[in-house]
């Protein structure tokens, strides 16, 4: 017996967790795939066939990091998204992982560490398109730490069900939930000339042309930095960069490198670079006093720093401006890890308490040491997935 239900949902762009997005309700549905059967490693009574019937009222719990829930489509078939709303969704987020197969037995990460958004609506996740017959989403808890996985409605979707839809804002393409951006032009609200920053809920409408934008195809967001932009009290350089915040972006991440695991993973292209000094910083992990480590581009030689070593370790000595790469910060047992394409590139050995992430781009230039001094002269990256996770 076929299982089936659809729901309009917005839309997440992940493989990473990432903001909704508006959705074609139409298109949805045709994209909607039949599921023939659901099962779960367990249950409180509430049964895993209530996540197909079309009820936001009802719902599948199970308790345990891992717990798990699968959808068999019957045959293989061309899998691109799965849709997904949890209970109690507006008041607490869920982490989980998604996995694909084509036999029930053996499995493959499709998306991991995702963090769902505060809502009670269905969400959209992407994966790299798959042919698979079954569908798994992997619960982790959630934010209230009781440790439930609950989800009230799943539909898994085909080509087409992910797609994007026009935007205008970074936090349609990006999660920006947990993140403030910095800018390289003057703060309006504020007394002399100052960066502006812009935090949540503000930032979840907010864009500024050209030093915060999304893209024109609606995959990426383009973050732009002048050598003769505004900068922060301590740098004489300029950013158009994100700085990791918590508790839906009303407080300041600050984590320590010898309890948990932390990660930062961006997928990400730099797209231009200042003349004469053509520097940039492209993600970075910071203490409570100096940065900690970098992924620094200098010209074509892509360098992990280490502390005041700016050239502590290369790690590609030919990058192509518009080469999109994926670079990731894994720190714990006082240790940052930072991998390249998912290869591991460098392993630092150091103990920081007051941690956070940064994204974005940071020009390595200002009108001192660059030419033109003008906003033609600028350092740029798009970046077109991000996620981070503590556990």
């Amino acid at each position: 017996m076929a299982m089936r239900k659809g729901l309009a949902a917005a839309t997440a762009v992940a493989l990473l967790p990432v903001a909704a997005m508006a959705a074609d309700a139409a298109e949805r549905a045709a994209a909607t795939l039949p599921v023939t059967a659901v099962v779960a490693s367990g249950d409180d009574g509430n049964v895993p066939a209530n996540t197909l019937d079309g009820n936001l009222g009802t719902r599948w719990s199970a308790k345990g990091d891992g717990a798990w829930i699968s959808f068999d489509l019957g045959a293989a078939q061309p899998v691109s998204a799965v849709s997904i709303a949890w209970h109690q969704g507006d008041q607490r987020t869920a982490t989980f992982d998604l996995l694909t197969s084509a036999d029930g037995s053996t499995w493959a990460p499709a998306a991991e560490g995702l963090t769902s958004r505060r809502t009670l609506a269905q969400e959209v996740y992407d994966i790299p398109d798959a042919e698979a017959r079954y569908v798994r989403i992997v619960g982790h808890g959630n934010s209230s730490g009781n440790g439930w996985n609950s989800i009230t409605e799943v539909d898994v979707l085909g080509p087409g069900g992910g797609d994007p839809a026009p935007c205008e804002r970074p936090a349609q393409v990006l999660d920006l939930r947990n993140w403030k951006i910095t800018l390289p032009v003057d703060d309006p609200d504020k007394d002399g000339t100052q960066p502006r920053e812009i935090t949540q809920p503000k930032l979840d409408g907010f864009a500024q042309d050209p030093w915060f934008v999304t893209d024109s195809g609606c995959k990426g967001v383009r973050f732009r930095a002048p050598v003769n932009g505004v900068t922060t009290q301590n740098s004489k350089n300029p950013r158009s960069e994100l700085r990791e915040m918590t508790d839906d972006g009303t407080k300041l991440a600050s984590w320590s490198s010898t309890s948990g695991k932390h990660t930062m993973v961006v997928e990400q292209a730099v797209t231009a670079l200042p003349k004469e000094r053509p520097y940039v910083v492209v993600g970075q992990i910071h203490d409570s006093s100096d940065d900690v480590t970098v992924f620094r581009l200098e010209g074509t030689k892509l360098y992990l720093t280490n502390g005041d070593n700016s050239r502590y370790k290369l790690i590609d000595d030919d990058y192509r401006l518009g080469t999109r790469f994926q670079a990731k910060f894994e720190v714990s047992d006082g240790k940052v890890r930072a991998y390249y394409n998912d290869q591991l590139v460098g392993t630092i050995a150091t103990s920081f308490s007051g941690g956070y992430f940064k994204a974005g781009a940071y020009t390595q230039a200002n009108c001192g040491n660059s030419a033109p001094c003008d906003a033609s002269n600028f350092g740029q990256v798009t970046i077109y997935k991000l996620t981070v996770t503590h556990r």
